[in-house]
């Protein structure tokens, strides 16, 4: 039955119009109108019926009968639906939500905390069967925050239930933070009831609370909360600054404070804090000038989310004050990755923009150099230094790599790094190093260790490897052309045909076992 009622949307009518005739039967057998379930599927499958055009003359009848009063309640707290329409059938969303929230509102309103602990249950129990529990949870935040319009008394008591039961349910209060905490006296009243036991998600209330706490309430007392809700956190929470820096202006270097806190937490504690993803850029200025604690908590984030700073505009900040944390930022890497940290497509162009970052990225290669090998396949790490760069990064980074290569053409492990970089990120700068190259040094046996056409790659579809190969020789040979060192070249480009040769060879015998795989 369960299965039936989802049914891919492309199903033959002709076959649902001859189904629904033991569908009705099964039904009227087999369900019954108490329990919510039954009367959800009823419901549910006759709408799919309807909308497919397949009817039943037992539809009306079936459609009054299995209804009860979860049934009813639920159409009111789901917010797809308003009374008996979805959400699908309303062309205006803005107005659909306007009409369930005040259909919500209305709907929910107690006169006594009994009445609230028997809404909780049934909601309780419908959010369990939901899909959809962010739904859910606004539907809640406008019930508690009607009925503390309407009786602050009642609607607090809602908040009371929740936290008795340990907020099983994973609410946090936000639209009734947002409108009750503009006076004293009530934001006394939450804020006790909030501190008064401990439950699942207290530290998020207690947040919440700061955000929405109207700014004439701001105080240092708060301000102490807040330390002590930070000092208290042991899930893996993400805090927003946005609506926290009003209480810069009672502790200027709250942040800072913060921030020392959720690193010391997360690294002797083992929790996962979480900075929201803008913190390095928006509020930068605000940490002080320990950069020693600016530059571990940074690392600390990256290692807890791949997606922080995905830009680097927070790691930029810190390396306009201190350079060399590219260095360090690029060895934290290598205490993560066992098998090192090619695979990482990382984004950091950016470093251009930071004056004298070369003496820092020279380190920066002798490190990968170091720790990790290059073997010509995929793309090298360190062209995330170099990818997408605008034309004044790009001259900057073009002299860099002439320079690295003026001092570095007879290390062919260095050598190919700047080549792989050249190959995938710089291409227009292939010919000039290759150039460069044969200028500096027309010494074969550095030439041959050098991946001047990658280590092999990923190909697909019906194509000769072999003949991809002798063409990229052949215009390796073309560029060698071009220079004007002289007959200093023959060896190198003696070594260049045999790889044509070879190339060559193999092509024909990829192209002989195919044809001979025809028979």
């Amino acid at each position: 039955m369960e299965s039936y009622s989802h049914i891919h949307p492309d199903v033959s009518k002709e076959l649902m119009q001859y189904d629904v005739t033991m569908l009705v039967e099964i039904i009227q057998k087999h369900l019954t109108p108490s329990s919510f379930e039954h009367c959800k599927y009823v419901q549910e499958q006759i709408s799919w019926c309807k909308r497919n055009s397949v009817f039943h003359s037992s539809f009306p009848e079936l459609l009054k009968n299995f209804r009860n009063s979860t049934y009813d309640t639920f159409l009111k707290i789901d917010w797809d639906r308003l009374r008996d329409k979805e959400m699908y059938e309303f062309d205006d969303y803005r107005e659909y939500e306007k009409l369930k929230e005040a259909e919500i509102r209305s709907s929910f309103v107690f006169t006594n905390k009994d009445q609230a602990l028997e809404f909780y249950k049934t909601f309780v129990y419908l959010k369990k069967l939901t899909k959809n529990e962010w739904n859910y949870t606004t539907t809640l935040d406008h019930v508690i925050d009607e009925n503390c319009s309407k009786n602050f008394k009642v609607g607090c008591s809602l908040l009371q239930v929740i936290i008795e039961h340990n907020n099983e349910i994973n609410y946090v209060p936000r639209i009734v933070f947002r409108n009750h905490l503009k006076e004293e006296q009530k934001a006394e009243v939450i804020w006790k009831i909030i501190e008064q036991n401990n439950f699942i998600h207290k530290p998020l209330w207690e947040l919440s609370f700061y955000d929405y706490l109207d700014d004439s309430l701001l105080s240092s007392k708060y301000v102490h909360s807040l330390l002590n809700t930070v000092r208290s956190m042991n899930d893996s929470y993400t805090i927003h600054f946005d609506r926290l820096k009003r209480f810069l202006m009672i502790e200027q270097n709250l942040f800072q404070i913060i921030l020392k806190t959720i690193v010391q937490k997360n690294e002797k504690d083992g929790t996962k804090l979480q900075l929201w993803m803008d913190f390095f850029i928006e509020y930068f200025d605000q940490l002080g000038n320990d950069i020693e604690l600016i530059k571990k908590a940074y690392i600390q984030q990256d290692k807890i989310s791949n997606h922080f700073d995905y830009e680097g505009k927070g790691m930029l900040n810190i390396l306009k004050e201190d350079p060399d944390f590219l260095l360090e930022y690029i060895n934290s890497l290598y205490n993560e990755k066992q098998f090192g940290i090619s695979g990482d497509r990382k984004h950091l162009e950016f470093i251009w923009q930071v004056e004298g970052i070369e003496n820092v990225l020279l380190k920066v290669f002798d490190l990968i150099v170091e720790k990790e090998p290059y073997l010509g396949f995929g793309e090298h790490f360190c062209n995330s230094f170099f990818r997408n760069l605008k034309s004044d990064q790009k001259e900057k980074a073009s002299q860099f790599i002439i320079n690295y290569i003026k001092t570095n053409y007879a290390n062919s492990n260095k050598m190919n790094i700047v080549v792989d970089i050249a190959r995938h990120s710089m291409r227009e700068l292939f010919d000039d190093i290759l150039l460069l190259f044969l200028t500096l040094t027309q010494d074969k046996n550095i030439f041959d260790k050098i991946w001047w056409r990658g280590n092999g790659g990923t190909y697909s579809g019906n194509v000769n490897i072999g003949d991809i190969e002798a063409t990229d020789w052949r215009n390796i040979l073309s560029i060698v052309e071009k220079s004007n060192v002289g007959i200093n070249l023959i060896p190198i480009k003696r070594y260049i045909n045999e790889q044509i040769e070879y190339s060559l060879k193999r092509a024909d015998w990829e192209r002989q076992r195919r044809f001979l795989e025809r028979y």
